[in-house]
């Protein structure tokens, strides 16, 4: 992927702790994740990623607190990786769907294409305690988020992959014992996976 480090980041990363890396040790320090992986897959250099993600961030907290960081920088490719928190804590899509809106509008208008990730079925919701009626309705909000990420995406010209296409996403051994974090092998997983998507996006700009 071309670009000039000192232009600013190649690829700009928003979304929560999984977007982070968290569970998923960077030996340089720090957390290295699916999106430090992706960024190897496609030949970007640690200096031209930048990772804005939160722990606990919701699309509502994107758009809030981490686009307004960066809404002047140029990257190549924006990559989302939020959506966990909405499903969790209960959203509104038209909320959701004005705020992806804004997300996917300023990428495209930075000559920027988006790949969002999509929001897995966590092994924390088939050992939590909580009510099969909880659970139901967190299932149906991983569901309903992922409808407004295909939306906007279709929306924008841009391609998302099904849940299906990181099926192996949903085996355990690919998460953290806390059940709602990756491990480094689901990290890899995933960036492996969203290597391909991502490069289809970017086509010429890829090297």
């Amino acid at each position: 992927m071309g670009g000039d480090p000192g232009d600013g980041p190649v690829m700009l990363v928003l979304g929560d702790s999984v977007a982070e890396g968290q569970d998923d040790p960077d030996p340089a320090g720090g957390w290295l994740g699916w999106a430090g992986r992706l960024a190897a897959h496609l030949g970007v250099p640690r200096e031209s990623m930048l990772n804005t993600s939160d722990p606990g961030a919701t699309v509502e907290d994107v758009v809030r607190d981490q686009l307004p960081a960066v809404r002047r920088l140029q990257p190549a490719l924006v990559v989302l990786g939020c959506g966990m928190n909405d499903a969790l804590r209960g959203f509104e899509p038209a909320a959701a769907a004005r705020r992806l809106d804004e997300l996917f509008g300023w990428a495209r208008g930075q000559g920027a294409v988006v790949l969002a990730i999509p929001v897995p079925r966590p092994p924390l919701l088939e050992v939590s305690p909580i009510s099969q009626f909880r659970k139901k309705r967190t299932v149906q909000r991983i569901h309903d988020f992922n409808v407004e990420l295909d939306r906007a995406s279709r929306d924008f010209g841009m391609a998302f992959p099904e849940r299906e296409t990181v099926a192996k996403v949903a085996d355990p051994a690919m998460w953290s014992s806390d059940g709602i974090h990756l491990n480094p092998r689901g990290h890899a997983y995933v960036a492996e996976v969203i290597a391909e998507i991502a490069r289809s996006l970017l086509g010429e700009r890829v090297s």
